[in-house]
């Protein structure tokens, strides 16, 4: 292979290492999580895991949770407040990691997410249960403290009346969940004996509240209370109301769901009341009412919440090059979900969180990288009487931006200076033969007069030089070089002079002569 060659390659390397680095510029990423599996590595955080036979990793959490029930239950048993808060700290810790396990391995379709409903309906009613019997305690101490009047005991004895009732509703619920927990927990083998004696001991609470405000009967209130209809779904409208035997028309009556406030309303001049209660974020399943009027309690009535379907929409539109619109509406039958969490997968690992507005409708925009990505849209119903959904896939294809202009900029500079310093290098390595034929020199009649006394010997020779090219009609652009190939009868002279102006060689005096007869004299000293 000749230099030439060698060269041709060398630079076609150079320009395609150049074209390989701008391909890059703009997008530095050399490979996505979604593809890093190779024979030696998979990366576990993208491994998909959509079946029970994956649920392994969260036995463990299973466990924890379930022995956290036995342990929480136990410290209310015992009255054993702030340890039961702590118990309870802890266990609401671990139902947060457990959910968000759940939710990236995305197995909330599965038993698996069975139990994950069951457990935060477990926890709720063991935080309600330590609350309540907080309260009782409470309640026994003011009976003491107001023996002597007879309002204040009253009011004291309603209010246990409904805590009661309440307690019962709930352990109720709680003992519900027992076999289906369990069935799933030793489905895994995780151990359930803390849960099942957590729902005992849930049973002992309840008993013993039904021993403390006890007590003998306690006469009939004249205020009532009813909820109608008895029972309803999200959105739906409930009327709570009742009369006020005695009562004075304008009288404020205050209306309690589960010891919460839920209204108030006056006093008619029939001596009635109604509030309305619209059902939203809270638990399915049984609840509580109960009215005040001043230290007046009235009895409890209980009404049910049913459980509802949910459907989630999404809908995707371009913003602009990398960005993309979703939107989507959730929707229990026919009503809107309001003020509702929402969560958007992206690539079934990214979790994007939004909520639905006063109609239900939600809307995000999404950032992503060029390719193309998969988005769905989810709603969990934590806290809500309405069941899980999820949207249909959808897909957004991003462009690529393209190539930055500076790499073929640089590029394109790259070959043309490779070419200039080839072209340069071979120019030496042309032989006369194998050179093109040159035109013949112009000879003038006359050489130009000149003169180079009293000159140095290098200077002389220059001048020389420039007399013999323009005796010989050469142009002033042609170098010694030039001139010995176009004019070979004069070759002696232009490659002595070579070495004179180049090679910075000083000639004697008698070259000098010999070149001024040369350059002077005409092809007779030739």
């Amino acid at each position: 292979m000749n230099r030439r060659a060698s060269h041709v390659i060398l630079a076609a390397a150079a320009v395609l290492v150049l074209l390989l680095l701008g391909a890059q510029a703009t997008a530095p990423l050399l490979y996505t999580a979604e593809n890093t599996a190779t024979a030696a590595h998979a990366d576990p955080a993208t491994v998909q895991k959509k079946s029970p036979g994956n649920a392994d990793a969260l036995v463990p959490l299973m466990d924890d949770l379930l022995g956290q029930t036995g342990t929480l239950a136990l410290t209310i048993k015992l009255k054993d407040y702030e340890s039961a808060e702590s118990d309870l700290a802890r266990y609401s810790e671990l139902s947060r990691q457990f959910d968000r396990l759940v939710v990236t391995l995305d197995v909330s379709g599965t038993d698996i997410g069975e139990f994950q409903q069951n457990n935060r309906k477990n926890q709720e009613a063991l935080t309600t249960l330590l609350n309540d019997t907080r309260r009782f305690d409470d309640l026994k101490r003011l009976e003491i403290e107001v023996q002597g009047d007879d309002g204040q005991r009253m009011a004291i004895a309603y209010e246990g009346e409904a805590l009661r009732q309440k307690m019962r509703e709930g352990f109720s619920a709680y003992a519900e969940r027992e076999t289906a927990t369990t069935r799933i927990a030793e489905h895994y083998g995780a151990n359930a004996t803390p849960y099942q004696a957590s729902v005992e001991d849930f049973a002992e609470v309840a008993d013993a509240a039904d021993d403390r405000t006890g007590g003998g009967s306690t006469p009939k209130s004249p205020l009532d209370v009813a909820v109608t209809p008895g029972e309803g779904r999200y959105a739906d409208t409930l009327l709570i109301a009742g009369t006020y035997i005695g009562g004075m028309p304008g009288t404020p009556i205050e209306v309690y769901v589960d010891s919460r406030p839920a209204g108030t309303a006056a006093l008619g001049d029939d001596r009635t009341y109604a509030c309305s209660y619209r059902i939203g974020r809270v638990l399915a399943g049984p609840h509580l009412a109960y009215a005040t009027a001043g230290a007046i309690y009235s009895e409890v009535a209980t009404f049910a919440i049913l459980t509802e379907n949910t459907t989630i929409t999404l809908a995707l539109a371009e913003v602009n090059r990398t960005a993309v619109a979703c939107t989507g509406n959730l929707t229990a039958g026919d009503r809107p979900v309001t003020g509702a969490p929402v969560l958007l997968r992206v690539d079934d690992a990214t979790l994007i969180s939004t909520q639905t507005d006063g109609n239900g409708t939600y809307a995000q925009d999404v950032v992503l990288p060029a390719g193309e990505h998969t988005l769905r849209a989810e709603f969990h119903a934590a806290g809500y009487p309405l069941n899980a959904s999820e949207s249909h896939e959808e897909t957004a294809v991003i462009p690529d931006e393209g190539l930055s202009a500076l790499p073929f900029v640089a590029a394109l500079a790259a070959a043309a200076g490779t070419g200039w310093y080839l072209r340069r290098r071979a120019r030496p390595e042309e032989s006369p033969a194998a050179a093109a034929p040159l035109p013949e020199p112009e000879i003038v009649e006359t050489p130009a007069a000149v003169t180079i006394a009293g000159l140095p010997l290098r200077e002389a020779a220059t001048v020389l030089f420039r007399a013999l090219r323009a005796w010989l009609g050469l142009p002033e652009t042609k170098t010694p070089r030039d001139c010995a190939r176009i004019a070979p009868a004069h070759a002696g002279f232009f490659e002595r002079y070579e070495l004179i102006r180049y090679a910075g060689e000083t000639p004697t005096k008698e070259e000098l002569r010999a070149m001024e007869e040369e350059a002077l004299g005409g092809d007779e000293h030739a």
